[in-house]
């Protein structure tokens, strides 16, 4: 059930909050201990490329960081943020203070159908847990765990909540790990979410893909693009000169 805006049992922000600056005047507040972003929020926002969105909606928004880049791409749209951990999303709140469109809601994403609308967004969007609930080792912290294994969403039931939301022809974005892209792609198709295309990320030149990212629209017939790799580091150390531009773009002091 949603506990959006319930004026009681605000939670304490406890911590000094990790202040990053984006574009050189807005901040990003984050705990100073407990789950924080890394790059994945930076690479998708940069990877989404719709002309015009009115209305958006983050899947497990966090401290609401991905929401917060893609308002910077489009500053008029309507943002929705939804997540089921009480201090990330109260985080989300604080970085969006004044922001006038926006709400964010402590709920549960399997909910989605009966917390929104459906068909009621142009834009989804997701940098979800990337491990299977039964794979490798759990976090003892569990807003650690929930961030990163399927404890409370599977993908699946990301694919079904961001296929309830989104209106035909909506495109959802979202960062999973490569290892899984064959699953991430059956699954959307699964929810009538086509795949439009594709980037795949490596650490470095030579090695492997570690993350994929994709977009996908709702009852599309679209081919399928294959974008050149992202790669993060140079071989000599330090971000490459594509991770630099990516920073820059949203005004990151890395």
């Amino acid at each position: 059930m949603s506990e959006a805006n319930a004026g009681r049992g605000k939670p304490h922000l406890k911590g000094f909050p990790l202040r990053v600056v984006l574009d050189g005047n807005s901040e990003i507040k984050q705990p100073s201990s407990g789950y924080r972003y890394s790059l994945d929020p930076f690479i998708l926002a940069d990877f989404i490329s719709e002309k015009r969105v009115t209305r958006a909606i983050d899947l497990g928004t966090g401290n609401g960081i991905l929401a917060l880049l893609a308002h910077t791409l489009y500053p008029e749209a309507f943002f929705m943020g939804i997540d089921i951990q009480r201090e990330p999303l109260a985080y989300a709140k604080e970085n969006f203070a004044g922001i006038a469109k926006s709400v964010f809601v402590r709920a549960d994403i399997r909910q989605a159908n009966k917390l929104v609308k459906p068909n009621s967004f142009d834009l989804a969007m997701s940098n979800p847990p990337y491990r299977k609930a039964d794979s490798g080792r759990i976090n003892p912290a569990r807003e650690k765990a929930i961030a990163r294994h399927e404890i409370t969403l599977t993908l699946d039931e990301l694919a079904a909540a961001a296929s309830h939301s989104l209106k035909d022809g909506g495109v959802f974005y979202v960062v999973h790990l490569a290892e899984r892209s064959a699953e991430l792609l059956h699954t959307l198709k699964i929810h009538s979410l086509s795949p439009k295309k594709i980037r795949f990320v490596h650490s470095r030149e030579d090695e492997d893909a570690f993350l994929v990212l994709v977009a996908a629209v709702k009852k599309g017939k679209n081919p399928v693009t294959v974008k050149p790799p992202l790669t993060v580091y140079k071989g000599s150390g330090g971000y490459s000169d594509e991770m630099k531009r990516i920073y820059k773009r949203f005004g990151h002091e890395d």
